[in-house]
């Protein structure tokens, strides 16, 4: 297991994520709610593609024991968990929009 790779592929699509839920909050406050909901859509999709490489580590982990925890792999996964909570405050703000 590659462990920095996986730690990248978190890291990548965790910042996807987290743009593309912002980017659907522009998209609300400008009254664009099918683009807005396109875009979360999108967001959660890489949000998913971090879990599973996230996922990945962890079952591996859990197999072998032998997975050195460093501070790329801490970094990771503060994205994957900001990456979560922005895009649950997207999907509420932009509820917040529709109906004003």
């Amino acid at each position: 297991m590659d462990a920095i790779a996986k730690s990248m592929e978190i890291i990548a699509n965790s910042g996807e994520g987290k743009s593309l839920a912002m980017k659907a909050i522009k998209q609300a406050r400008a009254g664009k709610y099918e683009e807005a909901e396109a875009d979360l859509k999108h967001a959660d999709e890489a949000i998913i593609k971090a879990h599973q490489a996230h996922s990945e580590l962890l079952f591996y982990d859990a197999e072998h024991q032998d997975l050195k925890i460093n501070m790329l792999l801490v970094h990771a996964a503060d994205h994957l968990t900001a990456a979560g909570i922005i895009k649950e405050l997207a999907e509420e703000i932009i509820y917040l929009y529709k109906t004003r």
